[in-house]
């Protein structure tokens, strides 16, 4: 159940910032907002990647269990 959640706030902090980077490059000029913008996309992806991560070893025991 963890890796749903971490994917899922992964995936909607990736749609937020995505959206709210692309308004500010359209502003002439980069700032520390942009650099904010940019490292939460970094950490909504290291969230998807990790959350991934856990359900394939989640996935793996079920499958020994069933032999």
């Amino acid at each position: 159940m963890k890796h749903h959640i971490m994917i899922a706030l992964g995936l909607l902090m990736g749609a937020v910032f995505s959206f709210r980077l692309a308004n500010a490059l359209v502003i002439p000029g980069l700032g520390f907002s942009e650099l904010y913008l940019f490292g939460g996309i970094v950490i909504a992806a290291a969230l998807i990647f990790f959350g991934l991560k856990e359900r394939r070893a989640a996935r793996e025991p079920s499958k020994e269990q069933d032999f």
